[in-house]
């Protein structure tokens, strides 16, 4: 067993930590305190959500309380897109929705009925209006539905119903250089920096003081300049600069976002950003975008997604917008043919699961495997176990190169030719498609002949180029 502790350690410091699909969010941690940490958290799946941005990154106080948040990368705003959305506790939905469905029913046995919590995603068909989030638009870094059943941390629900999920948005926190956000009436840091609930404020994440974005070209992304004096800006959708505040980050880009979905005209929008309000009784459902110095329109109204007059949209995000149609492909090679260890996978779709399945040999013993994903491939023979822990192990030939995507640490294989599998959802990132990929297994487990530690050999390998379908 100290073996493999040791490997296992060794291998984490040597390859990187694992990377899967993320799923960023915060919840109303003052409807039941204690039950969700302060911050931005994320899925780190397999395992509960952890806080991966501090409030203190974000120059915050504690008795902050975060309405709103973009990475500022959602750049398919100006495209045809479909609307992702979690409404608040009184929500109920129009007849026929998902919304409706979860708030009357829930699809998670043993909890309250309740949408707050859940995440929707606006139905293709706009019969509906909207629907849960199936798995790899949902909770659990992205593989569950949109229940907040799903959330597996404890499950944010109490007796009395669930905890609002106040903002999310399906960017990975760790690659976060700057963050656009709102903070909730009441929040210290909005008298501290002579703010509003209705501004959208921007953090470097550097820990400084954060400050109100700016609309490029048109001034300060206050209340007032968005239209919606005194009004709380509750959830947001936008495309900026990020890094260093002093360098240029925070800063909102202009442009005209495009139509969801149900194939509405979009206004004529001054920069890439939707945005929702609360508290008004009247707009809180529709999604919005400005269209002038202190004017905004409805860009998406509330029955569109399902929702009825004054209901609550609590958060936003868009999911696969304007994504042209494109078939991902998949092969399995093998250099010259001397890795005796099979792993054969399925094709990377994004918003999908992509799945690799180990063979090992038939006379190797159970242990780890770990998962390299590149961008480019390569033909090396060399001793695995000579190189990446100095005692001989046989040869075996690296088929993976440069351009790290992506480290993966599955569960131990049984060994004796006995298949395991493993799987990641694939962010729903319109930038992804025609990304050329390539992966490979370092393959753990004594074998009978040779005196390696662990006897780690690579595994044959697969390649292929992410699409839609």
């Amino acid at each position: 067993m100290q073996k493999h502790a040791t490997l296992s350690f060794s291998l984490l410091l040597t390859l990187g930590a694992t990377t899967v699909a993320q799923t960023s969010f915060d919840h109303d941690r003052f409807l039941t305190p204690g039950l969700a940490p302060p911050g931005i958290l994320t899925e780190a799946f397999p395992g509960v959500p952890v806080v991966a941005i501090p409030m203190a990154a974000m120059g915050l106080l504690p008795n902050d309380e975060i309405d709103a948040l973009s990475y500022g990368d959602d750049q398919d705003i100006g495209a045809l897109h479909t609307i992702v959305f979690s409404p608040d506790l009184m929500t109920m939905g129009m007849p026929g929705t998902g919304v409706a469905f979860e708030f009357a029913i829930d699809t998670a046995p043993g909890g309250p009925p309740s949408a707050s919590g859940d995440i929707f995603v606006q139905d293709p068909t706009a019969a509906a209006g909207n629907l849960l989030a199936p798995p790899g638009q949902g909770y659990a870094a992205g593989t569950g539905t949109g229940d907040e059943n799903n959330a597996s941390w404890p499950s944010p629900c109490v007796a009395g119903g669930c905890i609002d999920l106040d903002a999310f948005d399906y960017g990975d926190p760790m690659l976060a250089t700057g963050v656009y956000f709102s903070l909730r009436p009441g929040s210290p840091t909005l008298g501290f920096i002579g703010a509003g609930p209705g501004a959208i404020l921007y953090s470097d994440l550097m820990g400084g003081v954060p400050i109100v974005a700016t609309l490029a070209g048109a001034g300060p992304a206050t209340a007032a300049n968005l239209g919606i004096p005194n009004l709380n800006l509750d959830a947001l959708n936008c495309l900026g600069s990020t890094g260093p505040i002093g360098a240029g980050g925070g800063v909102i880009a202009p442009g005209i976002v495009g139509p969801s979905i149900a194939g509405l005209a979009p206004p004529p929008s001054t920069h890439l950003l939707q945005y929702s309000v609360s508290f008004t009784g009247a707009i809180d459902g529709d999604v919005l975008v400005r269209v002038g110095a202190g004017v905004f329109a409805p860009h998406t109204p509330a029955p569109v997604l399902g929702l009825a007059p004054n209901e609550n949209l609590n958060a936003l995000e868009v999911l696969r917008p304007g994504c042209p149609p494109a078939a991902a492909t998949v092969f399995s090679y093998n250099g010259i043919g001397i890795n005796l260890d099979t792993m054969v996978t399925s094709t990377v779709v994004i918003g999908g699961a992509w799945t690799a399945t180990l063979i090992p040999q038939a006379v190797r013993a159970g242990g780890p495997w770990v998962i390299l994903m590149r961008a480019n491939n390569a033909g090396l023979v060399l001793d695995a176990g000579l190189a990446f822990f100095g005692v001989p192990a046989g040869f075996s030939e690296l088929l993976v190169g440069g351009g790290f995507i992506a480290n993966f640490f599955p569960a131990p294989h049984l060994g004796g030719g006995i298949p395991a599998s493993f799987s990641a959802a694939v962010p729903p990132a319109c930038a992804l498609v025609g990304m050329p990929w390539f992966a490979q297994s370092l393959v753990f487990g004594d074998l009978p002949l040779g005196a390696g530690l662990l006897d780690p050999w690579f595994s044959s390998a697969a390649g292929g180029v992410v699409g839609t379908f």
